[in-house]
């Protein structure tokens, strides 16, 4: 019975670090995707709530059924069944109007754009995993050939 107390307290403890971290990801107030194809994926962030990345979006258009993706290595390797070739001739490559927020540096269009809805969308400088997701902006997904 004691051993059983003992490990009360520490179960308690981790179910309470399980419910914080789950609620650590931001939500947003919906989640679509302006353009889902073999080649593109475009969403302009709605309403967000907390910390959100482009990885926790797109883990929400999976959940509506909006979009499927693989990710290896911090590296997407596939969305909506078209995957980058083992030769890497064509890659998903994203892009967002997005290039500066709070003194950091998000995107640059010297290291490549692309032009949307009369934007101009420049490389992420970060990996989906920690491009974050601000209200207003806009994001693309392109499958882009690379030699």
């Amino acid at each position: 019975m004691k051993k059983f107390l003992a490990i009360v307290p520490a179960a308690a403890a981790v179910l309470a670090l399980a419910a914080f971290g789950a609620c650590s990801r931001g939500t947003a107030s919906e989640y679509t995707a302006e353009v889902s194809s073999e080649d593109l994926v475009v969403f302009t962030a709605p309403e967000v709530s907390a910390d959100m990345s482009v990885k926790d979006y797109f883990d929400g258009l999976v959940e509506e059924g909006l979009l499927t993706y693989t990710i290896s290595g911090g590296m997407v390797t596939s969305i909506n069944g078209v995957s980058n070739p083992a030769d890497y001739s064509y890659c998903w490559m994203f892009y967002s109007d997005l290039t500066e927020l709070d003194g950091v540096i998000y995107g640059n269009a010297e290291w490549g754009a692309y032009e949307y809805g009369g934007k101009t969308l420049a490389s992420c400088a970060y990996g989906i995993e920690e491009m974050p997701v601000v209200e207003g902006y806009t994001y693309a997904a392109v499958y882009t050939r690379l030699s």
